[in-house]
C-alpha cells in the first residue's frame, strides 16, 4: 500500500479537497473527516466534507459538523479522500471520475480503489490513521481538531476495550488530549446520552433475543414495523449489536436490521476460543470489516437472510470449537 508520504503529497498539491465519509456514518469516519478537514482548512485550502446519510445526532456537537453536505463531491474538486471505507459503494452516492482519489482506511477488506490508498489494517481507527497524516502535514493541532480525532479512536477501540487497542492508539488518544480534546462532550453524546426512542426500540430487540450454540451465538432483529412502534430512526440502531455482544459466553452475535427488501447484517465476535472472525463470516454475503467487526448488505427477506446467516455462523463455531475427549 501507499507509503504516509505519497498522501501527504497529494494533500499538499490539491487546492480543493472532497472528504467522504461512509454511509450510516459512524464517530470514526466523521471524526476522521472533520480532523482532516480542519487540518486541511489551516493550510489554506478549500474543503468540503460529504456524508450522504447526514450525521447522526450523537456526533453533531462536534465543529464543522453542521456544514458536512448529502450531497456527492463536485467534480470540480482536485482530490477526493474517502476515510474509513473498503469499497465504493459504501459512499452510498457516486464520487466524481475526474478527481484523484485518496483512500484512507483501516480495514483488512479494502479493495485499493483509489488513485492512492494509505491503508493501514493495524491501524485501531482511521482517525489514529489520520491524525499521523495529519502530524505529517506538520500542522498544529487544535481542541476542535483533538476532539473529532479522539472520538473516532475511542469509539473503534470500544473506549480501549477492543483487543485492536495498541500503543499507538492509546498514545495518540494522550496527545490528543493534551492537545485539548474535550473528553467531556464525547463522553456525554456518544457514551451517555441516547434518545427515548433509540432506547425503545432496543427494548424490543432484547425481547427477541435468541441463543444457540450454549450461548456462543447469539442474535436479534429488527424491523421496519419496530421503528414505527418506537418512533425510532435509522440512525437509533447504533451501538445495539455491541450490547447483544455483551451476553455472556457470546462468541458470535449478529442483529439482522431487516430493511424491505434487503438485510443488513452486523456481526461482532469474540477473541476468546472458539473465535470466529467476523470479517471472514459476512465476506461470504459480499460485506467486510474486521476481525472483531464486520458487516454485510444482503438481498432477500429476513427468513432468508437470517437462516443462511446463522447456519453460517453455527459451522464457523462448531469449527472453532474444542474436539470433546474421546470423540
Amino acid at each position: 500500500m501507499t507509503r504516509l508520504e505519497d498522501a501527504v503529497r497529494e494533500l499538499r498539491a490539491a487546492s480543493r479537497v472532497a472528504i467522504v465519509a461512509h454511509r450510516d456514518p459512524d464517530p470514526d469516519t466523521i471524526g476522521s473527516a472533520i480532523a482532516l478537514g480542519l487540518a486541511l482548512e489551516s493550510l489554506g485550502k478549500r474543503v468540503s466534507i460529504h456524508s450522504a446519510d447526514g450525521v447522526p445526532e450523537p456526533q453533531r456537537f462536534l465543529p464543522r459538523a453542521e456544514t458536512i453536505l448529502t450531497d456527492p463531491p463536485p467534480p470540480d474538486v482536485d482530490l477526493v479522500v474517502t476515510v474509513d471505507f473498503g469499497s465504493l459503494e459504501r459512499a452510498r452516492f457516486a464520487l466524481p471520475a475526474g478527481p484523484r482519489l485518496l483512500n484512507i482506511d483501516h480495514h483488512a477488506s479494502n479493495e485499493a480503489f483509489g488513485t492512492v490508498n494509505l491503508v493501514d489494517v493495524t491501524s485501531a481507527a482511521s482517525a489514529e490513521l489520520v491524525s499521523r497524516v495529519i502530524d505529517a502535514l506538520d500542522v498544529p493541532w487544535t481542541a476542535e481538531m483533538a476532539t473529532a480525532a479522539l472520538v473516532g479512536i475511542m469509539t473503534d477501540t470500544g473506549s480501549f476495550q477492543f483487543p485492536s487497542t495498541d500503543a499507538r492508539a492509546l498514545e495518540r488518544a494522550a496527545q490528543l488530549r493534551d492537545a485539548g480534546a474535550d473528553l467531556q462532550s464525547i463522553t456525554y453524546n456518544v457514551f451517555r446520552n441516547r434518545r427515548f426512542e433509540a432506547m425503545r426500540l432496543w427494548g424490543r430487540a432484547f425481547a427477541r433475543m435468541r441463543r444457540a450454540e450454549a450461548g456462543a451465538l447469539v442474535w436479534t432483529e429488527v424491523s421496519p414495523a419496530d421503528f414505527t412502534a418506537a418512533e425510532a430512526r435509522d440512525e437509533d440502531v447504533s451501538g445495539l449489536v455491541e450490547q447483544l455482544a455483551r451476553s455472556s459466553g457470546m462468541r458470535v452475535a449478529i442483529l439482522f436490521n431487516d430493511q424491505r427488501g434487503i438485510v443488513k447484517v452486523s456481526c461482532r465476535t469474540s477473541q476468546w476460543p472458539p473465535a470466529v472472525d467476523a470479517a471472514a463470516l459476512m465476506s461470504a454475503y459480499g460485506g467486510g470489516g474486521h476481525a472483531r467487526a464486520a458487516g454485510a448488505l444482503v438481498k432477500g427477506s429476513l427468513d432468508e437472510v437470517r437462516e443462511a446467516v446463522l447456519d453460517a455462523a453455527r459451522a464457523a463455531v462448531r469449527a472453532g470449537a474444542p474436539t470433546p475427549a474421546g470423540r
